[in-house]
């Protein structure tokens, strides 16, 4: 079930032509990047599902979109050069971390078209889970309700291992010599919602 939410979300994120194409969002075990990404990526990765009824079977599913940005100014000037830009222009709104993040955000939150809604393009989740379906009868038990947004974590700065490339004489160092490569925040979304109605059982009980 999640991983049709998971396809829809980064499926959805690349055709909403802000920036996102296949070399920068993709499904990811972690929220690390890959090691050839660009500026930008965001790894859409999941999260936990978990049912809150015994009677029947009501699953909330959560999952996270993990952004990641190089740094490509100084150390010091990472602050108000990439992380705050100013919104009122227009480059800003395009490459701020912040402005990249809150995008996301509103993108994704309560969107039913991305997940609830049927015949879409790109598919909704229920759409690939109806594309999916391996029941004998063909019913399907899709989502009745999209994610919220949760939170966003506070950016952190990270290094070279977190491309997935050690830099030379990087294993020599404090992490507080290493200079800083990248910013990164992880975005937590939740409570998408599916439904399963149980059946009546029947036959003797004892």
């Amino acid at each position: 079930m999640i991983d049709a939410l998971l396809y829809a979300v980064r499926d959805g994120i690349r055709a909403a032509n802000i920036g996102y194409g296949v070399a920068e969002c993709e499904i990811m075990d972690s929220d690390q990047p890959p090691a050839r990404c660009g500026n930008f990526f965001a790894a859409v990765h999941g999260g936990m599902e978990r049912s809150d009824s015994d009677n029947v079977l009501q699953v909330w599913v959560d999952f996270s979109v993990t952004l990641t940005m190089r740094v490509v100014v100084p150390a010091d000037r990472v602050g108000d050069q990439q992380l705050a830009r100013n919104a009122a222009r227009e480059l800003a709104r395009k490459q701020g971390f912040y402005a990249k993040a809150e995008q996301l955000r509103d993108l994704l939150h309560m969107n039913w078209a991305w997940v609830v809604l049927p015949n879409q393009t790109p598919p909704s989740a229920n759409d690939n889970i109806a594309a999916w379906s391996t029941t004998a009868d063909g019913t399907v038990r899709g989502f009745c309700e999209p994610m919220r947004y949760l939170n966003t974590e506070f950016p952190k700065v990270v290094y070279d291992d977190w491309f997935s490339a050690v830099g030379q004489g990087a294993r020599d160092v404090t992490p507080d010599d290493r200079v800083p490569v990248g910013v990164k925040a992880q975005l937590q979304f939740g409570r998408a919602r599916r439904f399963q109605p149980q059946l009546a059982a029947s036959g003797p009980f004892t």
